[in-house]
């Protein structure tokens, strides 16, 4: 399993697009109110497009490393330098994962407990996964992912007596305005982390049809948001939608069975803690696959990580009200360094590939 096939891919892919936009999906709502999820259908049909185009360079020229192409296509100094801020966008990504991770967990859960209490917890076993080799992590993603997809698929159903279909019409009632592009530009973003997969295609086997699985797995993210953001605006209504930090956190309590059994909750906490985890590994060892040959010592380079990331999520996670402020310009800093930043160099790959040859 030293190979990484387009199926592993597909959850790898699992692992890292949806969660956030399904974790914190009031921060998309108060943007864009009722018709967020028809905002979510034209902003998602976007990032498809960017989305298919970045794998159909990347198995054309049947060039998976990520370092390659950032330096190929532009000159070597550029192409690093991009390739710098890419890796501070997987950083960013990993900080963000931490960090909401702590804050739902201490918003729904555990109020009374510190933050740094619950990020200890969250940052120690990824000690014992990050320091092993790709084969590990592997069967982690596949196992992690798997179970996430599992999860959805049983909340969906445990939930879906509470909906009531009239919170989400009618639709465009104030016409069509600034919100649209807002909106559409914050989804874009935060669906945009999907490039943090990227750098794993090196491993990929080369006989593995990667379009066409990539394809499948985008199509799913597309019906998990569009399904959720449906879910909780038909709960909630777009009103009370917006002004809950953790919506599906909500949602996931009024479940009731027989009269008396209620653990709709537990969902919740296993989407939010295994999903954000397993995007904050995926980002982490990204970074590490970039410069795996300038890192010397592996676990020197965990341990500065992972500091970095407590002291920063620490900090971070204090006030809900400031996280979520931050939050929304943070989608808006993945579109500089998870859309434009990968455009720019996979178009100027696309180009010096095309000159060479026709030489």
């Amino acid at each position: 399993m030293s190979k990484l096939s387009a199926k592993h891919f597909v959850l790898f892919i699992f692992g890292v697009t949806f969660i956030s936009f399904k974790t914190y999906s009031s921060l998309f709502i108060s943007e864009g109110g009722r018709d967020t999820w028809v905002y979510t259908i034209i902003a998602y049909i976007v990032f498809l497009i960017f989305a298919m185009y970045l794998v159909y360079v990347m198995d054309s020229r049947k060039t998976y490393d990520l370092t390659q192409i950032f330096t190929l296509g532009l000159s070597k100094t550029l192409g690093n330098i991009l390739l710098f801020i890419f890796s501070i966008g997987l950083f960013l990504a990993a900080l963000e994962s931490a960090t909401v991770e702590a804050n739902a967990v201490k918003t729904n859960f555990f109020i009374e407990t510190p933050v740094w209490y619950i990020l200890i917890f969250f940052l120690l076993p990824s000690f014992f996964i990050i320091g092993k080799k790709f084969t590990t992590l592997l069967i982690f993603i596949i196992l992690t992912s798997s179970s996430l997809i599992i999860n959805f698929i049983n909340l969906s159903l445990i939930t879906e007596k509470y909906k009531n279909i009239k919170y989400i019409m009618p639709v465009f009632s104030n016409g069509v305005g600034i919100d649209l592009l807002k909106t559409s530009l914050l989804i874009i973003g935060s669906l945009s982390t999907f490039v943090i997969t990227l750098p794993y295609l090196k491993y990929l086997n080369k006989n593995s049809k990667l379009k066409k699985h990539s394809f499948i797995a985008l199509l799913i993210v597309g019906f998990v948001c569009i399904y959720s953001i449906i879910g909780v605006l038909s709960t909630f209504g777009p009103l009370r939608a917006s002004n809950i930090f953790y919506p599906e956190y909500v949602q996931s309590q009024l479940v009731q069975i027989g009269g008396f059994l209620e653990f709709g909750e537990f969902f919740f906490v296993f989407q939010t803690v295994i999903g954000m985890f397993l995007k904050y590994l995926i980002a982490t060892c990204g970074i590490y696959l970039i410069y795996e040959k300038k890192i010397k010592s592996k676990k020197a380079f965990i341990t500065v990580y992972s500091i970095a990331i407590f002291i920063l999520a620490c900090f971070l996670s204090r006030n809900n009200y400031t996280l979520f402020n931050i939050l929304k310009y943070y989608q808006y800093v993945n579109l500089v360094i998870f859309v434009i930043v990968p455009l720019i160099a996979f178009l100027s790959f696309q180009i010096s590939v095309h000159k060479t040859s026709k030489k």
